[in-house]
């Protein structure tokens, strides 16, 4: 007998079976056995939802549809197979055929690169939609018979005329959703935009830089594929030419740049690791010099540790942030390219870790032993250094910026033409009038909803009196994104299936109610239409006897809910109606959807705050929960008590200080909300007992960060006062060079004689240019500390270098700016250049920031991107 292998077989069971069915989705058979094998496994993982899921193959389907669908089968990950069906799947697919088929490119790309950066719908963690649907063609309008990289440059001036640069929570809208809201922050803006150009056919996928290194913040932007290479564009953001953007020079001093590549990898880019549904893709050397550092690890013994994990951690946000974690193979060593500023190692293997700080640049192999244990009490200092700032590479020809800028000032007035088509104050106070609702409430509601507010007037146009009160209430407790893209009927089923248990209707009762009963937010999902489902689909017992022991909902989950750690990669978390379809879960979906039915019952339910722990309310107190396989720790609590000194600022949570706890082998940050002011922690923090890592750090401007690391143990009914201090910069400052005021004061007139009076308190001038995300960071930044910059007293001058009128700037909108706040105009950069006595680059990057004494002695300057700002002003006026 002939034996013949697996693969071998499963190859000439594919062959036969699409052998005679035209167009393949590719030529490798060998990959498309590779393909159908993840396919059976998530056809098996996700036979609960066989309807919804896989009945569309029962269609007649040529070969390459079938492909394709097998393919965004095998490696999608949970979310998309629990929360949509497989003819929407199927009509985004056609769309790809249709572009791979109609555009000149289509043609020429590789199937690698199609497979993996054209067909797949998801970008990153957003809610998938039918964008390519919807927009396919009047994309292809837009283009014309442009050649690939005209079409991807014409594409992103499309995009900026839908979406600008916003600020917003992390949960990343839908391409759709951000297009109604007419903003969206960089990751919302890059999904767009990779959606805008998959959608043309165009090889495209989100970049970014997890965590930077000179700054407390993130980036993202997107790269296209042409003729074998990569290049880079803005997202939303269109410049004249490819691999150019604002975001140049501070990616010149990234330590990581990555992406993620959907499905089985078939490229041969530098990588970070690879799993069977991805490959994590390092970036990185396009952008930076970089190195590659390699790290051995050994226990107390001396020998090798394999399988440790090295996380090569970068400070941001007041923690140790994982920019890629990469286990010791046999020999225990750990390699990662990165950038040259500093890192902490640390690697660990149970619950023994060791760690040390490195320079990148002065290391390439780093022996690391295993030899610390949680228990330890100490603290210690790190000084950080951060990539050093290059000379700027050279720019687009003058001529170039300037069609570039005249034609951005045109999509500006485009999309403030959208947002001024949105319902205005008069139509909603006579709608508040005939529904009975307060004004005051309801016009700052519609206010926030933007482009959606047709669905929440639907939604309370269609609401019986006897509830509109608590609509309204509804409406005030949801987040701003959620008002900007919630479907009325989604918030129909959450009023409507939602009674106040009459234990609840004290105005103690009410807010508890509202914030853990009514509310549809949980976490970060997508807010569906759960009540109804899950009092139509559980089971009947459960329904009757949960009020009274809500325990029996854990059981109900640890019978029903499979755990599948790893699968669902892109941490989307399933909607809870999704978790109870599919019957498979990661743990934190099932926590979600553990709330969800609690609320759904009219139990108050939450996620701890800080640990993320879901809870229910029960006989007057919160009761943790905790699922089968999971250790449940002492049910008694310690306390710790932020206090701090230091005024000037005053130490915020994720900006200064931050507090993590040792559990599974590492430090967990504990997640509360950014900005939160040590002074707003007014209560003791009630946590388990264990061991505590805080973490603070004084970042002085751009190039240097001054951190401290306390390690300590809570125990049992302890009472600890924790202090937040700072880290002090000793150096002693320096004058930079100084400017004439006077030439400043004449762009004025009208606020002369103030500005004469109060120059002995000193000046912060900016210029700006009001388009670019760098400037709106700053509009963003400074109300922060508006309080003590107004204590300063002294004036902020914005001077934007383009003509009032020329574009949508309209410095009245702004909120939250210190109070002596003046715009006014310097075209061509001429008062800029003519006041400062200091040697000037030679290509300015705006926004320009000079913070000057009295007497116009400059005290310190910034160009460019920086979060933080305001910090570092205020620092410099002290």
């Amino acid at each position: 007998m002939i034996k013949v292998s697996s693969a071998l077989m499963l190859s000439l069971i594919i062959a036969l079976n699409f052998g005679c069915s035209g167009k393949h989705l590719t030529d490798d058979k060998t990959y498309l056995a590779t393909v159908e094998k993840s396919f059976n496994e998530r056809k098996q993982l996700a036979g609960n939802r066989k309807s919804e899921l896989f009945s569309v193959f029962d269609n007649h389907l040529t070969a390459r549809q079938t492909e394709a669908l097998k393919y965004l089968y095998a490696f999608m990950p949970l979310s998309d197979l629990a929360d949509y069906n497989g003819e929407f799947f199927l009509a985004n697919i056609d769309i790809s055929f249709r572009a791979k088929d109609e555009y000149p490119w289509g043609k020429t790309i590789p199937d690698d690169i199609f497979l993996h950066y054209v067909l797949p719908l998801r970008v990153n963690n957003e809610n998938l939609d039918s964008f390519r649907i919807v927009y396919y063609n009047e994309l292809k309008e837009r283009i014309g018979d442009k050649d690939l990289i005209n079409a991807a440059l014409e594409i992103n001036h499309w995009c900026h005329e839908k979406v600008s640069y916003q600020a917003a929570d992390s949960r990343t809208s839908a391409p759709m959703s951000t297009i109604l809201s007419a903003r969206g922050r960089c990751g919302e803006e890059s999904t767009f935009t990779v959606a805008a150009l998959r959608t043309a056919g165009i090889p495209a996928r989100q970049v970014y830089t997890p965590r930077w290194a000179h700054s407390d913040d993130n980036h993202a932007w997107v790269e296209i594929w042409v003729d074998g290479k990569w290049f880079y564009m803005g997202a939303c953001e269109p410049e004249p030419v490819i691999d150019r953007g604002w975001f140049t020079e501070p990616a010149r001093r990234a330590m990581l740049i990555h992406t993620k590549s959907f499905g089985a990898y078939l490229g041969n880019e530098n990588s970070i690791n690879s799993t069977k549904y991805f490959t994590n893709v390092n970036n990185l050397a396009k952008y930076a010099v970089t190195k590659k550092i390699f790290i051995k690890v050994i226990g107390s013994d001396g020998l090798p540790v394999n399988n440790a994990v090295v996380e090569y951690q970068l400070y941001n946000y007041a923690e140790f942030y994982p920019l890629a974690i990469v286990p010791t193979g046999v020999n225990g060593i750990s390699q990662f390219e990165t950038g040259l500023g500093d890192l902490l190692i640390w690697a660990g293997k149970g619950d023994d870790f060791g760690y040390k700080k490195i320079s990148v640049e002065d290391t390439d192999t780093l022996t690391l032993t295993i030899d610390r244990k949680a228990e330890e009490i100490y603290n210690i200092d790190l000084d950080l250094d951060v990539p050093i700032v290059r000379s700027p590479l050279p720019g687009p020809s003058p001529e170039l910026i300037k069609e570039n800028a005249d034609r951005i000032n045109g999509e500006n007035i485009i999309r403030q033409k959208y947002i001024d088509s949105w319902v205005q104050t008069d139509s909603v106070i006579s709608f508040a009038l005939q529904k009975n609702i307060d004004t005051s409430a309801l016009v700052p509601v519609i206010t926030r909803s933007m482009g959606n507010y047709k669905e929440i007037l639907l939604f309370l146009s269609q609401t019986p009196d006897s509830l509109i009160s608590l609509a309204v209430d509804l409406l005030e407790s949801l987040a701003d994104k959620d008002l900007r893209d919630i479907k009325g009927f989604i918030l129909s089923d959450h009023l409507q299936n939602s009674h106040i248990p009459a234990a609840l209707k004290e105005e103690q009762g009410r807010k508890m109610y509202l914030d853990y009963i009514l509310n549809p937010r949980i976490a970060n999902e997508m807010v569906v239409a759960w009540r109804s489902y899950f009092n139509a689909k559980l089971p009947s017992q459960l329904l009757e006897t949960c009020k009274t022991d809500p325990g029996l909902i854990i059981n109900y989950l640890n019978n029903n809910i499979k755990i599948a750690e790893g699968e669902n990669y892109y941490k989307t978390p399933l909607t809870p109606r999704g978790v109870n379809e599919l019957k498979v879960s990661d743990p934190f979906s099932r926590s979600i959807c553990f709330v969800a039915i609690c609320r759904s019952l009219e139990i108050p339910a939450r996620l701890e705050p800080g640990s993320n722990v879901p809870q229910y309310f029960f006989n007057e107190v919160w009761n943790d929960v905790y699922f089968a396989g999971q250790k449940q720790p002492s049910q008694k609590k310690g306390f710790i008590k932020f206090v701090s000194a230091e005024t000037k600022p005053v130490p915020e949570y994720y900006i200064h200080f931050t507090l993590a706890r040792f559990e599974g082998g590492r430090y967990n940050t504990l997640d509360y909300d950014y900005n939160k002011k040590v002074t707003d922690f007014m209560d003791e923090l009630m946590l388990l007992p264990g061991n505590y890592m805080l973490v603070t750090g004084n970042r002085l401007n751009d190039s240097k960060i001054l951190s401290n690391i306390s390690f300590f143990n809570l125990s049992e009914n302890e009472h600890k006062t924790i202090e937040i201090k700072l880290r002090k910069d000793n150096t002693e400052r320096k004058s930079l060079g100084m400017i004439d005021l006077n030439n400043i004061i004449t762009l004025f007139p009208e606020n002369r004689v103030t500005l004469e009076k109060s120059i002995e308190k000193g000046v912060v001038i900016i210029w700006i240019d009001p388009d670019k995300e760098p400037t709106k960071h700053i509009f963003n930044d400074l109300p922060l500390l508006r309080n003590e910059l107004n204590a300063w007293g002294g004036y902020f001058l914005f001077l934007t270098t383009s003509v009032q009128g020329e574009n949508v700037f309209r410095p009245e909108k702004l909120q939250g700016l210190p109070a002596s706040s003046l715009f006014g105009t310097d075209k061509m950069q001429e008062v800029l250049k003519k006041s400062l006595k200091l040697t000037l680059p030679s290509d300015i990057v705006f926004p320009y920031v000079v913070v000057a004494g009295k007497n116009g002695e400059i005290l310190f300057t910034s160009a460019g991107y920086k979060i933080g700002i305001g910090e570092q002003i205020l620092k410099n006026l002290q």
